[in-house]
């Protein structure tokens, strides 16, 4: 096949996915502007122009996740009208099998996948990020974010003077323990005004409640010591989980360290890995949402029965969208294994699709 004819059938791809992409988010950004303005309205400073601001920072990561889908259809298109003009018929008859002519929209595929989760995938987690922030002000809700750092996690709550900056060394989330624990309570000049160490901490009653504790004030360089020493937080041992990042706010690039980090202080990232696989099977489902469209849409037009495979082609996008959410939800309740949720619905979309196309290459 010459570079010209790859280019044109990859270029008839992509203006293919990209009219379905602008056509999928402006639909997608109508309906999330609508539930946005009613979130809005629900406090007096939310405006028209705070939900069209949350919108805006939500559209790219929510038109991402519809990225298999957008392919699916696109590429049904693309070899619906390149089938309908009987140039594929042309290029068979030149002798191209079917899998050089799929090959530039096979390559394509995987390229667009290797975009969306190194480049595309980075950028829309931050847009996700900020947008999650915003609505926590809008709320008034006093912010604890939490990180996690070679030494441990470190979780910092803004006071209504000052800032808690605390320290552990491990966590429990199911009985909110605390182990190895510094507190450095900061004033609003940012000074220092005392540290707080104790070898266990427990979250309880908005308090964190730390036993034997030393506490140390700038300047005394005697520590006092407290069998139990409380301070106050707004942070309890149940929802100390959804303080840290949601796992679709992290992109490729820092969650394998975050995972590494969360793991060596006992938080679970089972749904964290998952997202790593995820996003790591994304150029395999593009390719098998191609492959798929494929086998349904390339079988000469006098034929017939194309609206039927079409339909059919649809319904096997939906199937797998099921399968993946099936997948999904026994990986992150433990019933399967983490990388077989992720990577499964990739390699059954891909396998169904090239067993589809074997059959319409051998007759």
């Amino acid at each position: 096949m010459s570079f010209t004819l790859a280019r044109y059938i990859a270029w008839r791809l992509i203006a293919s996915v990209g009219g379905l992409f602008i056509a999928f988010t402006a639909l997608i950004m109508i309906i999330d502007l609508i539930e946005n303005m009613r979130f809005a309205g629900k406090y007096a400073n939310g405006s028209l122009l705070f939900a069209l601001k949350i919108t805006a920072l939500r559209a790219l990561s929510l038109s991402q996740v519809l990225s298999p889908f957008l392919f699916l259809f696109g590429a049904l298109w693309c070899f619906q009208q390149l089938n309908k003009r009987s140039e594929i018929s042309v290029m068979r008859s030149a002798g191209l099998s079917v899998w050089r002519v799929l090959a530039p929209t096979a390559l394509t595929a995987l390229f667009t996948g290797i975009l969306l989760i190194t480049v595309v995938d980075p950028v829309s987690t931050r847009m996700l990020a900020h947008s999650e922030k915003m609505k926590n002000d809008i709320r008034g809700k006093r912010t604890s974010v939490v990180k996690f750092l070679n030494d441990g996690i470190w979780l910092r709550q803004t006071l209504d003077e000052g800032a808690l900056l605390i320290n552990a060394r491990s966590i429990n989330e199911t009985d909110g323990i605390l182990g190895a624990v510094t507190v450095y309570e900061v004033n609003a000049l940012g000074g220092l005004s005392e540290r707080i160490d104790a070898p266990e901490g427990y979250l309880e009653d908005s308090k964190l409640d730390m036993r034997y504790a030393k506490v140390r004030l700038p300047g005394d360089p005697l520590a006092k010591s407290y069998d139990s020493y409380k301070i106050p937080i707004n942070l309890s041992a149940q929802d100390l989980s959804e303080q840290v990042a949601a796992p679709e706010t992290i992109s490729l690039w820092n969650l394998n360290r975050f995972i590494r980090l969360a793991q060596a202080t006992g938080l679970s990232t089972r749904a964290y890995y998952l997202r790593y696989h995820d996003l790591l099977s994304t150029p395999l489902k593009l390719l098998g949402m191609v492959l798929i469209a494929a086998g349904f849409s390339m079988r000469p037009t006098r034929m017939g029965g194309a609206l039927v495979l079409v339909v059919f082609s649809i319904a096997t996008g939906f199937i797998l969208y099921i399968i993946t959410e099936i997948a999904t939800a026994l990986g992150e309740a433990g019933s399967v294994p983490l990388v077989v949720a992720a990577w499964s619905p990739a390699i059954i979309a891909t396998l169904l699709a090239i067993t589809g196309l074997l059959h319409l290459e051998d007759g």
